[in-house]
């Protein structure tokens, strides 16, 4: 192998981890969301059941953040132009 097809394995082997997290993040947003649409159309007050699930969400939300923001510190820079 030249060193040009070690480089590719390895970046295929990157992106396939990116790519598996990005998919991750987006079920995840998808599942949220659902669960805020589901609160949004419950009438009434707002049980401590409700509470809880807001609760929650709250924390799964800062959790995806995190998860973003580090996802992005993987992410190289593109390169400086010439």
């Amino acid at each position: 192998m030249t060193a040009i097809s070690d480089f590719a394995v390895k970046q295929d082997a990157y992106n396939t981890q990116i790519g598996t997290a990005v998919d991750d993040i987006a079920t995840q947003i998808t599942n949220l969301n659902t669960e805020i649409a589901t609160l949004q159309n419950s009438p009434g007050t707002i049980t401590p059941e409700d509470q809880a699930t807001l609760d929650r969400l709250h924390a799964a939300g800062q959790a995806l953040a995190t998860k973003v923001q580090a996802l992005d510190t993987l992410t190289p820079p593109p390169p400086p132009t010439a």
